[in-house]
């Protein structure tokens, strides 16, 4: 049997970031170089056992918990009180996984912002499409010369290769629902 190495390099990724690890942090803490490291997230290089250990270990995760769900479930269920939190260093805000995470093609957050808290990080590494509705609040979207006021119920879609911030500009939470592809968390 092969083994889903997309799957597995995914969690490794999510769970380093909602750490909020570098992958110069992990090299540190497994003695592996960022280069393979970087290869396992994307699912090009399957880690030896000692390897994936190292990863485990640094990460401070159960080696089973990347082997969950193998059987590809075609439906997945995240409960409100199960949401995985996400880390983006350079961001603030709140970021809560609404998606199945892993290999998936389509990633789905929630992101809480407090006024003055802004988005700064990419959710997709290269090519991709991002999009989000406004659920609550207002925030500002600048891109590079462009920038728009959205309010509750408004929408913005994007080319993820585009550099942007999305800042919460208003007097309250913000709270947006944001999908991306192909996620990177």
């Amino acid at each position: 049997m092969r083994l889903p190495i997309e799957s597995i390099g995914h969690k490794i990724r999510m769970i380093r970031k909602e750490r909020g690890f570098t992958l110069e942090i992990m090299a540190n803490k497994t003695g592996l170089s960022k280069g393979l490291l970087s290869q396992v997230e994307r699912g090009i290089s399957q880690p030896s056992l000692d390897s994936l250990w190292k990863i485990t270990k640094a990460l401070e995760a159960s080696i089973i918990h990347f082997f969950e769900d193998i059987d590809q479930k075609q439906v997945h269920v995240t409960r409100k009180t199960k949401r995985r939190q996400v880390v983006f260093p350079e961001s603030s805000g709140t970021y809560s996984l609404l998606s199945a995470g892993g290999s998936a093609k389509l990633g789905m957050l929630e992101v809480r912002l407090q006024p003055g808290q802004q988005v700064l990080d990419k959710f997709v590494q290269g090519e991709g499409e991002e999009c989000f509705v406004v659920a609550a609040g207002s925030v500002t979207a600048r891109f590079h010369d462009e920038e728009h006021i959205l309010e509750s119920g408004d929408s913005l879609t994007f080319d993820s290769t585009k550099t942007h911030s999305i800042e919460n500009t208003g007097q309250d939470e913000a709270v947006l629902i944001w999908s991306v592809t192909t996620p990177q968390f």
